[in-house]
């Protein structure tokens, strides 16, 4: 196996003087010279690192191909991946256990019996054993896909593709679609099933999954709408949001519904499509997250919010010359916020706290957390990183991360089942 690489990429800024071009160079120098100590290389650990107290880089692991997506963890502690030229499976040390070609997967879903899922980027659904065995492929092409399905307890999927249609499958019966529902398109005449909006891919679309209220309920937010369907197809409500489009969704213990929308506003939705609140934010990045207590949280890069469940804020954290915020929030059983910023792991109290910022490769994806409390995501672009942090599992609440749960299944349920 080969060593990671780290790839340093200056700031776009002139340099004023000889001796500045030339401090520059030491620090490149110095920098390269430093980079195979500042990430382990292809998943091995020195004694040092076994015994390394406090919050640190466990391992890195550079993956096969680029654009590796959010991880799935398995009950067994196998972390699954994708990335541009397909999945891969890893132990929890970091060795790579299998890898599978396929067209550009996307983030993996694990269903209890351990398949996994997948929708790619041109229009292709996928499902994969756990021994890395292509075992479901319906050859229907359905326009491109960018997020991952929602997944029922029975094991149907429901996914929204580029131009926001919505498709169900039940896979373990069929490769035939169940039921679908399309977005308008110019030219088709007016029905009532056409989901409203526009299918041209150049427009604004949702990018977000759609969320399961139990196993009766599919909330999807697309394009500027936010819909509540049955899992039969049977359109339930809709409302339509400020242009801008629709950030994904999060659901609280009592099932409210917490969406952002173009205008950097949080909204709080009842399950009978009644707005509660609405926060003022200042943006979104990926999905709002939320604690046992009702508290929800969430970054718009610059800041870190906590917003109480009446929509008043609890606080807020924001400090000059701190690290641009990349990633959702995730939370820990123990109450900890984790969050990746720009070259750094930061970890926050309940109350709004910085505990720790570790110097990490950029997370380029959300945060999960496995059951012996290590972090996992998608580093550099290319690589897995596992980080040590201070050792809780991920938060048993109603939404404590993205996509919901370790399965990536968004699936929410009730905390007392």
């Amino acid at each position: 196996m080969t060593p990671n690489h780290i790839s340093l990429i200056p700031r776009n800024s002139s340099l004023r003087s000889v001796s500045a071009a030339l401090l520059q160079r030491i620090f490149l120098a110095a920098a390269i010279l430093s980079a195979p100590f500042l990430i382990s290389s292809c998943g091995k650990k020195d004694a040092a690192q076994k015994s390394q107290p406090g919050p640190h880089l466990k391992w890195s692991v550079r993956a096969d191909g680029m654009a590796v997506s959010h991880p799935a963890i398995a009950p067994d502690g196998t972390i699954y991946i994708s990335s541009n030229v397909g999945v891969q499976a890893y132990s929890p040390e970091g060795k790579q256990l299998w890898k599978l070609t396929l067209a550009a997967p996307g983030t993996p879903v694990i269903a209890d019996d351990g398949t996994l899922y997948f929708a790619c980027n041109y229009g292709l659904v996928f499902g994969v054993s756990s021994a890395g065995k292509l075992t479901w492929q319906p050859k229907i092409g359905l326009s491109g896909f960018h997020t991952p399905p929602a997944l029922s307890s029975d094991g149907s999927l429901f996914y929204v593709n580029s131009p926001s249609d919505i498709y169900a499958f039940r896979p373990r019966q069929s490769d035939s679609v169940y039921w679908s529902l399309q977005t308008f398109r110019e030219g088709l005449l007016e029905s009532a099933n056409l989901l409203p909006g526009s299918a041209r891919i150049d427009s604004h679309t949702s990018g977000g999954t759609p969320v399961l209220l139990g196993d009766s309920a599919l909330i999807v937010a697309r394009q500027s709408f936010l819909h509540s369907i049955s899992t039969n197809g049977t359109r339930s409500w809709q409302l339509e949001m400020t242009p801008g489009g629709v950030s994904l969704a999060a659901i609280g213990p009592d099932a409210t519904i917490y969406v952002g929308d173009g205008r950097n506003v949080l909204y709080a939705i009842d399950p009978s499509g009644s707005t509660k609140w609405q926060f003022d934010g200042g943006g979104f990045i990926g999905s709002a997250v939320v604690d046992t207590a009702g508290v929800i949280y969430f970054t718009d890069g610059n800041a870190l919010y906590a917003v109480n469940p009446d929509g008043s804020l609890k606080w807020r954290y924001s400090k000059q010359q701190q690290p641009h915020f990349v990633t959702s929030p995730t939370l820990a059983a123990d109450g900890t916020i984790y969050v990746g910023a720009e070259f750094g792991l930061l970890a926050f109290s309940p109350e709004g706290a910085l505990k720790w910022n570790l110097r990490v490769y950029s997370p380029t994806s959300p945060l999960t957390i496995g059951t012996d409390g290590t972090i996992y995501f998608a580093c550099g672009y290319s690589s897995l990183c596992a980080v040590q942090g201070d050792g809780a599992p991920l938060m048993h609440s109603s939404w404590p991360k993205a996509y919901h749960d370790l399965a990536n299944t968004s699936r929410y349920s009730p905390l007392n089942e």
